[in-house]
C-alpha cells in the first residue's frame, strides 16, 4: 500500500511538472527572444496559480530584468497568463502576493518623505527563507536590514533620500535576483 501512495505521489509531483513547463512556455511568448526565457522563485499555490519571475534576452543578446508573473488555472482547462507591466502588476500581487503593500504604498504615493523610501521585498514565497534571502542580498553586495512588524521578519533596502534612488535600488534587485519588492516611504503606515 505504501509503495502504491509513493507512485501517486510522483505522479502527481510529475503532472505539476509538466504543467509548469507548459506555462513557462506560454509566458516566454510574452518576451522578446522567448527561446531565452529564465524563470527565478516559482511557486505553485494550492489553488493551481503559478507564480514567479521571467526575463529574456533582447534582440542585442542583452538580458532584460526579471518581470513578474501569474498563470491562472481556468475551469475550462489552460491558463490565463499575466506578465507584469503597469496595468497588471497589483493584479498579479493580488494572486501571488504583495497587493496590501502595493495598495498601502500607491495610497502614500504623494505625500512627503521627511525620512526616506524604503524598497520593501514583498513578503510570502517570493521572499523565501528570511535567511536565503538576506545571503542573497548579501552575495551581491546589497546592504538590507530585517525588522519585525506583527511579529514577522520584512526585509528594507534603505531609507534612500529620494524616490528616483530607492526606485533605481528596486529595479537593480529584480533585474539581479528576480525579487519583487516595492517602494513605499520609510515612516509610512504598512
Amino acid at each position: 500500500m505504501r509503495k502504491v501512495a509513493v507512485v501517486m505521489a510522483v505522479l502527481a509531483l510529475a503532472g505539476c511538472e509538466n504543467e509548469v513547463e507548459g506555462v513557462h512556455q506560454q509566458v516566454a511568448e510574452h518576451l522578446q527572444n522567448p527561446k531565452t526565457a529564465k524563470f527565478a522563485n516559482v511557486r505553485l499555490d494550492p489553488d493551481g496559480i503559478i507564480c514567479g519571475q521571467v526575463r529574456g534576452k533582447d534582440d542585442a543578446g542583452t538580458f532584460q530584468p526579471y518581470r513578474s508573473y501569474a498563470a491562472v488555472k481556468q475551469p475550462t482547462g489552460g491558463f490565463e497568463i499575466l506578465v507584469a507591466d503597469s496595468s497588471t502588476i497589483l493584479e498579479i500581487r493580488e494572486l501571488c502576493g504583495g497587493a496590501d503593500l502595493q495598495r498601502a504604498a500607491d495610497a502614500a504615493a504623494d505625500k512627503p518623505a521627511p525620512e526616506g523610501w524604503d524598497v520593501e521585498i514583498v513578503q510570502g514565497a517570493n521572499m523565501g527563507a528570511l535567511s536565503d534571502m538576506t545571503a542573497r542580498l548579501i552575495e551581491k553586495q546589497i546592504p538590507s536590514s530585517v525588522v519585525y512588524r506583527n511579529g514577522k521578519p520584512v526585509v528594507l533596502l534603505g531609507p534612500y533620500p529620494d524616490r528616483a534612488q530607492a526606485e533605481a535600488q528596486q529595479a537593480d534587485v529584480m533585474a539581479r535576483l528576480g525579487t519583487d519588492s516595492i517602494v513605499i516611504q520609510h515612516d509610512a503606515p504598512r
